[in-house]
């Protein structure tokens, strides 16, 4: 009797571990690499100017404040190739005109997700390039207009990202150095005919000519980041700077935005996941 407890013990074991979840999706957790999540929330003060004809053909230029989010995570079906990038950024900026005596607001809201290639040029050195999607939102207030004073922004855009990354130390102080560059390509945007109010467009229901096809013969846009991590302990000071261009010519339009920004921010490395792991695939190093 206790022979055969013992025998239906062992049997029930081989099964259960067979039939755990770990085999079923032929997946072994001591060896599936941990994929820390790299978050940064920044603050970033700097100088922005716009020209766009539809409110004024004079360029208005001011200080600017940005809030953004970024978090940058290794793929989980290729964790070692591929990574995963999310960027959030709110941008507002108080202008005004070379005389002194006209205001302009300006507003951005600006969120793009991106998957990379990366490749390990040498210990510390990373390079990534791949696709990218973006959306954006905003728009332009004139407070010196009285007719047509705001001019709406709006683009979904398919382009090229490209990151470079370099992890080393100053003594013993962690330090990553990063660029990244992003170039939309095609998409649509949102663009009035010149003279048309927004009253012809949603009162009266004028709207031909609104969405127009974007690629670089009427839209370029170009974003440049440049960043610096600290690491100190499990966060790091993030300092850099940030540039963005925005212009379009369509419907005898002209519309340039500039910002030219400092980064200031918190990042660092979040360990989703405590089960135990042979590897750590970081996104940096």
């Amino acid at each position: 009797m206790i022979v055969r407890k013992t025998v239906w013990c062992i049997l029930a074991g081989v099964v259960f571990s067979f039939l755990s979840p770990a085999t079923l999706c032929g997946q072994d957790p001591e060896r599936e690499p941990l994929r820390p999540v790299a978050t940064a929330f920044t603050l970033e003060v700097g100088r922005q100017s716009a020209l766009d004809t539809y409110l004024t053909p004079i360029r208005y230029g001011g200080p600017m404040l940005s809030l953004g989010y970024e978090r940058l995570r290794a793929a989980s079906f290729a964790p070692e190739q591929w990574l995963t990038r999310h960027a959030v950024l709110g941008t507002f900026a108080s202008m005004t005109n070379p005389e002194g005596n006209g205001s302009m607001l300006s507003g951005y809201f600006d969120y793009s997700f991106a998957m990379l290639r990366r490749w390990r040029v040498c210990d510390g050195l990373w390079l990534a390039g791949g696709g990218e999607a973006a959306l954006t939102l905003g728009g332009l207030y004139n407070l010196r207009n009285s007719n047509n004073p705001a001019t709406a922004k709006a683009a979904i855009d398919l382009g090229a990202t490209a990151m470079a990354s370099y992890h080393f130390r100053i003594k013993r102080l962690p330090v990553t150095l990063r660029y990244q560059a992003s170039l939309p390509v095609v998409g649509i945007f949102f663009s009035p005919e010149f003279g048309q109010s927004y009253y012809e467009m949603f009162y009266i229901g004028n709207c031909d000519g609104m969405v127009h096809f974007g690629a670089w013969h009427n839209r370029v846009d170009l974003r440049n980041y440049i960043t610096v991590d600290l690491h100190l302990g499990k966060r790091a000071l993030r300092l850099g700077y940030r540039q963005v261009m925005r212009t379009t010519h369509v419907n005898h339009i002209d519309t340039q935005v500039f910002t030219h920004a400092f980064v200031l921010g918190i990042s660092g490395e979040i360990f989703r996941s405590v089960r135990p792991a042979r590897r750590i695939v970081s996104v940096y190093h």
